[in-house]
């Protein structure tokens, strides 16, 4: 009961501490009880923004994740169509921990949030969607730890 209030808290906090920072597009997929199988891949379904064809954007990931998160990095497997008109495909890697092991995401009692740039200096058209699809590229079927993946567009 207890770390859920704290995750609940940590989730509320960090919504309201991103807020007037420019971004068009901000969305996560928690991942239920933070074991994330290799098949489910999350959507992140960026359509009617409020964009300037003016101005460029960054495009981040975003890896929350506990103490428990047994490596220290997480493949990922990227589909998306922000680059182009049709889907591309990147395989990611991320280290979430320096050398030493400790997290490299900012965060307290056991939670962990990562920025990650993906793509920066993109040019958006409100009349396009576009699609993120990201799913895990782990050895194993199942990893545990991964508590959310969100996508920042700002």
């Amino acid at each position: 009961m207890r770390n859920k209030l704290l995750i609940s808290l940590f989730v509320l906090l960090t919504s309201l501490s991103s807020c007037n920072e420019g971004e068009v597009y901000y969305s996560f997929h928690p991942i239920k009880n933070n074991s994330w199988n290799k098949q489910t891949a999350f959507n992140f379904l960026l359509d009617s923004l409020s964009v300037d064809p003016n101005v460029r954007y960054d495009v981040m990931f975003e890896i929350v994740n506990n103490s428990q998160y047994a490596y220290q990095n997480i493949w990922l497997y990227v589909q998306q169509n922000i680059t182009d008109n049709v889907f591309v495909s990147d395989t990611i890697e991320i280290n979430l921990t320096d050398s030493n092991g400790k997290w490299l995401g900012k965060g307290s009692t056991g939670l962990y949030q990562l920025s990650i740039p993906y793509k920066t200096s993109v040019a958006l058209d409100s009349t396009r969607a576009y699609l993120i699809r990201i799913r895990h590229g782990m050895r194993g079927n199942s990893i545990k730890g991964i508590e959310k993946v969100g996508v920042l567009v700002k």
